[in-house]
C-alpha cells in the first residue's frame, strides 16, 4: 500500500494584483467559473464560500463527457489573510486514489511581486505519491482555466451596443 506522505506544489506568476486573485478564490460566482481541470466543470449552485476562519468551502465538479462523475470537495477555512494567504482542511470525495475520510490540507498563497504581478502558490497533501502527481497536473489545468478567467475581466468591453 501507498504511502500518503506526499505533500504537492503549484506555482504560477500572473500579472494581476493579489486581491484579484484572492477575490478569484473567495467569490462564488468567480470561483465556479474556473475551478475545475479540463474536462471537468463547477456546478455553481453548489459553491457555497464563507472566507473566515470555521467558515465553509464546498463545491461539486462534475465531468464534462460524463455526468454521474462527480466529485465533491467539503471542507473549512483554518486560516484567512486577506489578500496574502488562504488555508482549508477538506475532504475530497469522488477521485479514485483519495481517501475521502482522510483530510487534505490546501494552503493557497498570494505573494506580491511588484509591477501588478502575483505568484500563486498552492500547498496541499497530504496524498500518495502517485495521486499527488495527478493532481498537480489538475492543479496546472485549473490555473490555466484561471489564466483565461482573469484575461476575461481585462478585456474591454464592446459599448457600442
Amino acid at each position: 500500500m501507498e504511502e500518503v506522505d506526499t505533500i504537492l506544489e503549484v506555482e504560477r506568476e500572473f500579472a494581476c494584483p493579489r486581491d484579484v486573485l484572492f477575490r478569484a478564490f473567495t467569490e462564488p460566482a468567480a470561483f465556479s467559473q474556473w475551478f475545475a481541470p479540463t474536462g471537468w466543470h463547477v456546478l455553481p449552485e453548489s459553491v457555497e464560500l464563507n472566507p473566515q476562519l470555521g467558515g465553509r468551502i464546498r463545491h461539486t465538479k462534475v465531468r464534462d463527457d460524463d455526468p454521474e462523475k462527480i466529485w465533491v470537495v467539503d471542507g473549512v477555512y483554518t486560516e484567512v489573510f486577506y489578500p496574502d494567504v488562504l488555508v482549508t482542511r477538506q475532504r475530497i470525495s469522488g477521485i479514485a486514489g483519495i481517501d475521502p475520510s482522510r483530510p487534505v490540507e490546501l494552503r493557497v498563497e498570494f505573494t506580491r511581486l511588484g509591477q501588478g504581478k502575483t505568484l500563486l502558490r498552492i500547498v496541499q497533501g497530504p496524498y500518495t505519491e502517485s495521486a499527488a502527481l495527478d493532481y498537480s497536473d489538475g492543479w496546472e489545468s485549473i490555473l490555466d482555466h484561471l489564466q483565461t478567467y482573469l484575461d476575461t475581466l481585462n478585456t474591454p468591453k464592446d459599448t457600442t451596443r
